[in-house]
């Protein structure tokens, strides 16, 4: 009979492939257009009865407990809730940004048909209006097992699962030396791919005066499960060492027959010992854990807040045009060689209080600004040429504002109506 860890590493393994596609998750908060509030899972038009009108369109339920269905699958994307019913719309993995861009616009439509005159879509890493303590959490157990535990561990883990929103992309890996190196490049760039994409300018109603709001609240969620595993640039990082890491962490729930159960700080080796866990409860565990950088049987970079199309676009591409080069992988490969765990903190610190402190452990005379800048010209050149434009449009704008977080704030600052009106229309209308 095989290990736990045999399992799990089994499972990794089954992740490898030699293809390059990119899947992506754009979540966004459903909000009134009047005065930009949330709207709850159960009033008239909240996301319990966006999804059973998403039913009657041929969406077919994927995840329900009782009458309160939180997820649907149609033409394999998804749309589904988180904890304060931010709406995830999952779309299935292509090789090319014109490609998820389209798929996304047509499940986006379909969303938007069904909605209410008053309400609309918007993407920020965090909520512009409702305060925490006013939404309610959706009637889910885990995410009532998740709310109550994480709030222990970690003072902002409330407006982590209420509050925040952000745009996760999928990448794959051919092999485990290839996940090795994807793996230690993605932490390496973990905090430079949040500061570019920073798109949180308001926190509980108020102009956030500091940078990169979604990653002061993940430092304050959870440090045992959230941000990077402990040795992750210590050494080789591979399948077996990301095993362990799953296996020590503590799951505050399992699955066990479709249900769950609390697991009361007992790790996923603790429970395996006290009665053999399934392939479908080790599986679970790796989503029990939120790491910047997640593995499942891919990698998931999880960092960049939401944004509105057509920046969310950027962040694939970016993504793509490093990770999917390997001339581009290599370097960045070679230059994380000279890093370590503490190195990689000390950055997550600094940009969420600047975007211009100096890299002195790359031995380079650059700022993070300039290394950004060049991370995005490297990028470009892994990239066709309606890929490269993309990025170069949003190089633009965080050339002239900083950041996408930043314009919003001057905006907010000058006319909070006219705040109001680009966050609903979104960000296609950008002049730079």
């Amino acid at each position: 009979m095989k290990s736990s860890k045999t399992i799990l590493m089994d499972y990794f393994k089954s992740g490898e492939k030699a293809s390059k596609k990119i899947g992506v998750e754009f979540e966004h908060f459903l909000v009134s257009k009047a005065d930009l509030r949330s709207y709850e899972y159960f009033e008239k038009n909240g996301q319990k009865q966006l999804m059973h009108n998403l039913i009657s369109l041929g969406w077919q339920v994927a995840y329900a407990e009782g009458d309160d269905v939180f997820n649907a699958v149609k033409a394999g994307n998804m749309v589904s809730f988180e904890p304060g019913g931010q709406v995830e719309i999952s779309i299935k993995p292509f090789e090319h940004i014109a490609d998820i861009e389209a798929e996304y616009l047509s499940v986006k439509k379909e969303i938007e048909g069904i909605l209410s005159d008053d309400q609309s879509l918007i993407s920020l890493g965090y909520h512009p209006k409702t305060k925490i303590e006013t939404l309610p959490l959706l009637p889910k157990k885990r995410y009532e097992f998740m709310y109550d535990e994480l709030h222990r561990r970690g003072k902002l883990a409330r407006n982590m699962m209420k509050g925040t929103a952000s745009t996760q992309v999928s990448i794959d890996y051919e092999n485990e030396k290839d996940f090795i190196k994807k793996y230690r490049v993605a932490n390496f760039l973990a905090p430079f791919i949040a500061r570019l994409f920073d798109a949180s300018p308001i926190f509980e109603g108020e102009i956030y005066t500091s940078k990169n709001l979604r990653v002061k609240i993940w430092d304050h969620t959870d440090v045992d499960r959230c941000k990077m595993p402990k040795g992750t640039m210590e050494g080789q990082f591979d399948y077996e060492a990301y095993c362990n890491y799953i296996l020590n962490s503590e799951p505050i729930l399992m699955i066990d027959d479709k249900d769950s159960y609390r697991t009361d700080h007992r790790t996923v080796a603790d429970l395996d010992q006290e009665h053999r866990l399934s392939k479908e409860q080790l599986i679970h565990a790796t989503t029990m854990v939120f790491p910047d950088i997640r593995v499942k049987h891919f990698l998931e970079i999880r960092v960049a807040d939401a944004l509105p199309w057509p920046h969310s676009l950027a962040v694939p591409a970016l993504i793509k045009g490093i990770f999917y080069n390997e001339e581009n992988l290599n370097k960045y490969f070679k230059w994380s060689l000279n890093l370590d765990d503490n190195v990689i903190s000390k950055w997550n610190d600094h940009v969420k209080k600047s975007y211009a402190f100096e890299l002195e452990c790359l031995h380079l005379p650059q700022t993070c600004n300039a290394f950004i800048e060049g991370l995005i010209d490297d990028a470009a050149k892994g990239l066709s040429s309606d890929e490269k434009s993309i990025l170069l449009r949003f190089k633009a704008l965080i050339q002239n504002h900083e950041s996408y977080s930043e314009y919003l704030k001057t905006i907010y600052l000058k006319d909070q109506t006219l705040f109001k009106e680009v966050i609903i229309s979104g960000g296609e209308h950008v002049q730079f």
